[in-house]
Parts: structure tokens; C-alpha cells; sequence
């Protein structure tokens, strides 16, 4: 009994704390991307086309000079966050957890990366970040690593997914000792609940940010069953996006490793590249987080070309970043991409529903990226309408579908992080 109420309090306090932290680490994130845009609009040299390539070099060099002696040390993506994630959780205590130095500059370059507009989102970085200082907090809080681990995953994750479900889920569902870790998902939902109220209080405005779609007719019996058939037809391309992304990212990585042996050049590089996707499409700068609701906005103007044109470009722009040194998450460009992909169904079909169609696609192609159909699911809930529930769904599900029909064909995750 003991054990439990310590437990509680743990996650009562913990998760608060962790809630708070995210609140801080995404007003950086935010003041430094107000400081240097208008939008997808450079704030300085003018605007236009090339202070947005001018921009994306500059905050290249900066990504390339905090990698400069810690290059293959610091984290790169989702896949290296859940990597130490599940390590931390799945640990026996006898791995050291994460230096100060590890978890101060990935915290940095987290908020460069995402500020000067890379193609990526903030959950990579909060996961390393709040999971690093989880473990170092273990001993002083009387808890164990695993336990600060998952805590501190879960009331970090909650507040920037603008509920509870998913942040308990994703560091559960995967990695080994399943059965162990299901004994702390009551605590996972009471931090999540605790570091949602205290991100909140922080940042008001932060929580959930849902998609308005156009209102649809509430299907009933045989207009579900359509809706569910245009679901399966839309995941199967956003799903094959997100394998697509996830094949590429370890090759073309390595490719500029060999290339641009020097981490600033290589960053550059990378920037280069963003900035050069971002003044053709400006839409496929930063997460896709807040740009899936312009392109729903606007799908009106956008053919099926247009649209396929669109998720080529996210997705080259978020290749750009994974494979240079820019840390970030690929979960929102996952949304966004599998989301326009499946879009492309009603620039050829009117009758498509555009709900169940960009539901279905979110969910597919970030079931495809995640392997965590489950998590993707409740992650994805807060971002659609309630009766995208069946969509969604429907969505994870062809995603792993795919995947196990794939088998061993199918990309693995880049678990390329070095030591700390």
C-alpha cells in the first residue's frame, strides 16, 4: 500500500513537473520560431524565396556547430527517442543513465532545429529531454528509473498531444517486458493528467489543437460502411508514404555521412535543401502540425498533382533534416504527409468524405512510421472529429496490414543513437 501511494504521489509530482518543463521547452521553440518567421515567411532579409533558403542554411550551421565533437552521440529522430525510451523503461537499473551534457545540448539543438523550420516535430526532443531528467531525478525522488522513465514520458507527452491516451500508451506498447510496464500505465494516466493540467496552466492556448473539417452527415449503418470502404482506399497510399519515408531516412542518412563528413557542412546541407522545399511548397516547413488545417482550409484550390507534388516535397524537406543532423520527431510529418496523400482521393472523387479520407491517412502513415497502431490511434484522437474514431482505426490497421504482408522487407527502425 506504501509502495502504491508513494507511487501516486510520484506520479502526481513528476508529471506536473515534466508538464511545466514541456511548457517551457515549447516557448522557446515558439519564441525563437516567432523571432525569425511570419508564418512560413522569413522575418528578415525581406521574405520571399531566398531569405527562406538564406534562413534554412543559417539555422543548418548552427545545427551542424552544436553537433561539432557530439555528433554521433546526440539523437536524431523519433526512432532514437523511443529507443532510450524503451531502454529506460525496459532497464535493470545496471545502464547509466543519460549525461547532463547529453540532455543539455539535445535540448538545444531540439530547439534550433524546429525554430529555424525543420520538417520535424517537438515530440522527439521532449521525449530525450524529459525521460534524460527522469533518470537522473530517480535516485533523489526514492523511485526507480523505470518508473521516473515512464512518468516522465507520459505527463511530458500529454500536454503536446492534448490528451492523456496516447502519451500513457506509446512507451508502453512496444519494446520487451510488456506485461511488467502494463502494471504502471495507472500511473502513466495519472501523470499525464497531471502534466496536461500543469502545461495548461502555462500555456493556455496549447493543448489540443483539433482540426476543423467540414461538417459531415453522421453516417448511419450502410453510409458507415462507404465511409469505411474510401478509409481502407486512402490508407493504403499514406501508409506506403510513411514506409517510403521510413526506408529512406538510414540510406540517404548515411549517404551524406559519407558525402559531408563535417556535421556543420552536412547540416547546411540539409538546410539547404529545407529552404529550397520551403520556397517552392511553404507549407512543408516545420511540423505539418498547424499546416494540416491550411491544406484542409484550402484543398478547394489544390488538384490531385498538387497534391502528390506536396507530400514529395514534405517528405524530401523531412528527409533533408533526418538524414543532416537537425533533431526532431517525424510523427507530425507523418500526419501531414499521410493525411495529403490520402487527400489526393477527393481531388479525383467528389463524394470521398474528407474527414474519414485525412483521418485514415494520418493514422495509417503514423502507424507505418511508429509500429504502435494502438498509440497512434489514441495520439491521433485528439487531433479529429469523434466520429474519425472508425477512420482512424480502420487507418492503423491497413498500415500494419502492409506491413506484415512486407515481413522482412519491411523498413526497420534507424536505432542509431551512440553512447552518452
Amino acid at each position: 500500500m506504501r509502495t502504491g501511494v508513494r507511487t501516486v504521489v510520484l506520479a502526481v509530482v513528476l508529471g506536473a513537473a515534466v508538464g511545466l518543463f514541456a511548457a517551457v521547452y515549447l516557448l522557446a521553440v515558439h519564441g525563437l520560431e516567432h523571432l525569425l518567421w511570419d508564418g512560413t515567411s522569413p522575418r528578415l532579409l525581406g521574405g520571399g524565396p531566398l531569405a527562406t533558403v538564406l534562413l534554412c542554411v543559417a539555422g543548418g550551421v548552427l545545427v551542424g556547430a552544436i553537433r561539432v565533437r557530439h555528433d554521433h552521440e546526440l539523437p536524431h529522430d523519433i526512432d532514437d527517442a523511443l529507443h532510450e525510451l524503451d531502454e529506460a523503461v525496459d532497464d535493470d537499473e545496471r545502464t547509466p543513465p543519460p549525461s547532463v551534457n547529453h540532455i543539455a545540448r539535445s535540448a538545444l539543438l531540439g530547439v534550433v532545429s524546429l525554430g529555424f523550420g525543420a520538417s520535424l516535430g517537438p515530440e522527439a526532443p521532449l521525449l530525450v529531454v524529459t525521460v534524460g531528467l527522469g533518470q537522473r531525478l530517480a535516485r533523489i525522488l526514492h523511485a526507480t528509473r523505470q518508473e521516473a522513465a515512464y512518468i516522465s514520458a507520459a505527463g511530458a507527452l500529454s500536454g503536446l498531444f492534448g490528451g492523456p491516451l496516447g502519451s500513457v500508451v506509446l512507451p508502453i506498447e512496444g519494446g520487451r517486458a510488456s506485461a511488467r510496464k502494463l502494471s504502471m500505465l495507472p500511473f502513466g494516466l495519472i501523470a499525464s493528467v497531471s502534466g496536461l493540467f500543469a502545461l495548461l496552466l502555462a500555456l493556455p492556448g496549447e493543448g489540443g489543437h483539433r482540426y476543423h473539417l467540414a461538417t459531415e452527415v453522421v453516417p448511419q449503418e450502410r453510409e458507415l460502411l462507404v465511409q469505411l470502404l474510401w478509409a481502407t482506399l486512402a490508407a493504403l497510399p499514406a501508409a506506403l508514404a510513411g514506409l517510403a519515408l521510413m526506408a529512406a531516412a538510414g540510406p540517404v542518412r548515411r549517404l551524406a555521412e559519407r558525402w559531408l563528413r563535417s556535421p556543420v557542412l552536412r547540416a547546411a546541407a540539409g538546410g539547404l535543401v529545407l529552404g529550397l522545399c520551403g520556397a517552392a511548397a511553404p507549407l512543408t516547413l516545420f511540423s505539418g502540425q498547424h499546416q494540416e488545417q491550411q491544406l484542409i482550409d484550402d484543398l478547394a484550390d489544390y488538384t490531385a498533382v498538387g497534391l502528390l507534388l506536396l507530400v514529395a516535397l514534405k517528405l524530401v524537406a523531412t528527409l533533408a533534416c533526418l538524414s543532416t543532423g537537425w533533431f526532431g520527431g517525424q510523427i507530425f510529418p507523418a500526419i501531414f504527409a499521410g493525411s495529403t496523400m490520402a487527400l489526393v482521393l477527393t481531388a479525383v472523387a467528389a463524394t470521398a468524405p474528407v474527414g474519414a479520407v485525412a483521418a485514415a491517412g494520418a493514422a495509417a502513415a503514423t502507424a507505418a512510421i511508429l509500429r504502435r497502431p494502438l498509440a497512434s490511434v489514441l495520439l491521433l484522437l485528439f487531433y479529429f472529429p469523434g466520429d474519425a474514431l472508425a477512420a482512424l482505426t480502420v487507418g492503423a490497421a491497413v498500415a500494419m496490414l502492409v506491413v506484415h504482408l512486407l515481413g522482412d522487407r519491411a523498413p526497420a527502425s534507424q536505432k542509431l543513437v551512440g553512447g552518452h
